[in-house]
């Protein structure tokens, strides 16, 4: 079971939101869940890294209609912006950072502020 209190507790570097990934998935799956690199600053860049990270995945993840528990919820405010922002989903609710505060928030919560949410989860054989 995951503690979402630990995580609400710490804050994260420049890319708070792709580190908090990071953090859950190698603490509750012992697993870093792309090789993404944290050097790009702008957003546009920061979403293609994502995308591509994710799609060129060798961790295999795949796009799923509906989240399931830990699965990586990849956002984007605007369709034309790309997909910017990331949590990680768990019971009904989707954990994620900003800059100075790290939020566990309900789905539909995050489905009002973005016009784009898309699912990868874990394919397992």
């Amino acid at each position: 079971m995951i503690d979402i209190n630990a995580y609400l507790a710490k804050t994260y570097g420049p890319q708070p939101c792709w580190e908090l990934v990071a953090d859950v998935y190698a603490t509750e799956l012992q697993a870093v869940p792309v090789d993404y690199k944290t050097v790009n600053r702008s957003v546009r860049e920061m979403a293609a890294e994502f995308r591509l990270a994710i799609h060129k995945s060798a961790h295999g993840f795949v796009q799923v209609d509906a989240p399931v528990d830990m699965c990586i919820v990849l956002l984007a405010q605007r369709k034309s912006l790309g997909i910017h922002h990331c949590g990680v989903y768990f019971a009904g609710s989707v954990l994620h950072a900003l800059s100075s505060i790290t939020l566990y928030e309900p789905l539909s919560t995050l489905q009002d502020a973005y016009e784009v949410v898309q699912y990868w989860a874990k394919e397992y054989a």
